[in-house]
This record gives structure tokens, C-alpha cells and sequence, in this order.
């Protein structure tokens, strides 16, 4: 459970900073407004293995389902390793939160367009990149 204390870190790292977003998408995406690792239902890529480092992440509570191309999805924000890079096909570990049920998960794919290989992040989980490490082109929630 590493994951949960590198969250806790982000969560008060963010609400240091007077609560700012982790990571914007672009409107045309329909992403939700204040995208983060601190929803009920979030998804966030890690820049690091294990959950470290430089964090994006997205409430998947709205009704967002997912990058076709994760070149719309923007840059890690958080401090740490990989803070400023780009999203796709920079990162090496994920987390799904999804309290209170732990149905459903996330998948990531190696290709634009939700194709390709792909790792998947069951719900209440952080795992390891393994297919698509530092390969991550888009992602979707099941």
C-alpha cells in the first residue's frame, strides 16, 4: 500500500497549495474540471515505478472515461521526478481509487485509439507498468 502514502503526500502537498489541480485536460476531451487523484473514483499515472515521483491524474466520477490520445492529456504537475513531462508515454505506474467498491478497473494501451498491448489497474489498486511502461498512449475506464 506505498501508493496511499505517496497519495497522502500529493494530498497535502496540494492542499498546501491552496488545493491545486494535478493535471488539465483539454475541455474538448469533456474531462472533469478539477481532474486530480483526490476523487471518489480517480485514475492517476505515476511517473515513477511503485508510485513515485511526479503525478497526473483525472476524477473519473464525472462521467470521463478515458484519453483516446494521451498527447491531450497534458504534462505531470506534481513535484518530484518527472514533474513538467509529458503524460504519454512517460509513465511507469498507476492507481485506481474507487472507495467503498472495488468492481471495475481501468486499462492502458500501448497504441492510440485504446489498441495494443495494454497493463490493467483493477479498482482499490496502484500497480507496476509492465506492457505499456513508459508506452502509455491512451487509457480506459471499464
Amino acid at each position: 500500500m506505498q501508493w496511499k502514502s505517496a497519495l497522502a503526500t500529493v494530498v497535502m502537498a496540494g492542499a498546501m497549495a491552496g488545493g491545486s489541480t494535478l493535471a488539465l485536460a483539454p475541455a474538448a476531451q469533456a474531462a472533469p474540471p478539477k481532474p486530480g487523484c483526490l476523487g471518489a473514483r480517480a485514475f492517476c499515472f505515476w511517473y515513477n515505478s511503485n508510485q513515485t515521483g511526479s503525478v497526473a491524474g483525472w476524477d473519473l466520477n464525472t462521467g470521463f472515461r478515458g484519453f483516446q490520445n494521451l498527447a491531450d492529456a497534458g504534462k505531470f504537475l506534481t513535484s518530484g521526478n518527472g514533474q513538467g513531462v509529458p503524460v504519454k508515454n512517460n509513465a511507469a505506474s498507476a492507481t485506481y481509487q474507487f472507495p467503498g467498491n472495488c468492481g471495475g478497473s481501468v486499462d492502458v494501451y500501448f497504441n492510440s485509439g485504446w489498441t495494443g498491448a495494454s497493463d490493467n489497474v483493477p479498482a482499490c489498486s496502484g500497480v507496476n507498468l509492465v506492457k505499456t511502461k513508459n508506452n502509455n498512449a491512451s487509457f480506459y475506464r471499464n
